[in-house]
């Protein structure tokens, strides 16, 4: 069963703003529990694919880059400012925030791909973490019984394997101190430097759109708020104060993709979310899909059919909301 709550509002004017004007003032502590987004000991099933993106330095900020296939991402070396000559036709770029699983968790990448082939633009991905996403980008993953086994067919040594999942001790002590590494008055300027390197290489004028999973769902709030970027998409976004919802008025456009049990993101707190968003004038859609947990749009088992039709639906709607508004 779907639940679908909406309500839009037609603007005409938007405009980005400067990079982050105030933007400390929105401090807030996460709640204490280790949720499922930010703890690897959580089972993570890892979809099929192969990702087909690259990652570069933004300065020191490893970042995961997406192109559609008129762009190359193989002189992409923003240390030695070498660039494909046609980035500047670009008119839009989406910037991907993660969970807290950040840029190598394989369908992270795969999401990534998949925006830029169905939106023909650069995707940009951030490890928003500093290296301390919550399952590092060497750990193997562990394979739960009945998930491994060999894909059929004559080239079968060269499928990828079944979807694994990471598996990892996490004490309530280690997410305190990963927690406390990775508020906003870290990661905000983290953010910003990816947006300027945005504008410095796409143009000043190039489009820019958020698209948020759980921790990084904030962040696009937060961009917005800060009159960043003035289009986003959130999928069961976490941590996100009801201050900073209501920076979100006229001319910024959100969809929201929420999960029927999520415990970071309750009924209540999702339908204040969606007063305010209403009483600001902001254009908005709020859809929670029936049947589905916290994370399901970059976390959920494709072999449960309400959950991937609830990801595809999320995935596809965020598509939607991008050509329509960026």
């Amino acid at each position: 069963m779907y639940a679908v709550i909406s309500l839009t509002r037609v603007v005409s004017n938007w405009n980005f703003g400067p990079y982050f004007p105030d933007i400390y003032r929105y401090q807030v502590t996460m709640e204490r529990e280790i949720y499922s987004c930010c703890d690897p000991s959580s089972p993570s099933p890892i979809w099929t694919g192969q990702s087909t993106g690259t990652v570069i330095n933004i300065g020191d900020i490893e970042t995961y880059i997406a192109q559609p296939q008129q762009l190359s991402t193989t002189n992409l070396n923003s240390e030695q400012d070498v660039l494909p000559a046609n980035t500047n036709k670009c008119k839009r770029v989406i910037l991907h925030l993660t969970e807290g699983h950040s840029i190598y968790f394989l369908n992270a990448q795969l999401l990534a791909d998949s925006f830029s082939s169905h939106l023909n633009c650069p995707v940009i991905m951030p490890d928003l973490f500093a290296g301390k996403e919550r399952v590092p980008k060497n750990q193997t993953p562990h394979f739960p019984p009945g998930k491994q086994s060999t894909p059929p067919g004559p080239h079968a040594e060269e499928a990828p394997p079944p979807p694994p999942y990471f598996l990892k001790e996490s004490s309530e002590a280690e997410f305190e101190a990963w927690k406390a590494s990775v508020e906003p008055g870290v990661t905000d300027p983290i953010i910003g430097r990816v947006v300027r390197w945005i504008r410095e290489t796409y143009g000043a004028g190039v489009g820019i759109a958020g698209v948020g999973y759980c921790f990084g769902g904030r962040y696009v709030v937060r961009l917005m708020g800060a009159d960043v970027i003035d289009v986003g998409v959130v999928n069961h976004p976490s941590f996100f104060t009801m201050e900073e919802v209501s920076k979100l008025g006229e001319g910024k456009r959100l969809a929201v993709f929420a999960a029927e049990r999520d415990e970071i993101l309750p009924k209540e707190k999702r339908r204040r979310m969606e007063d305010l968003l209403e009483e600001r004038g902001a254009t908005w859609v709020s859809t929670v899909f029936g049947g589905t947990e916290h994370g399901f749009a970059v976390r959920g088992d494709l072999e449960v059919k309400e959950v991937r039709m609830a990801k595809e639906s999320a995935f596809m709607g965020a598509v939607k909301w991008f050509r329509e508004w960026l």
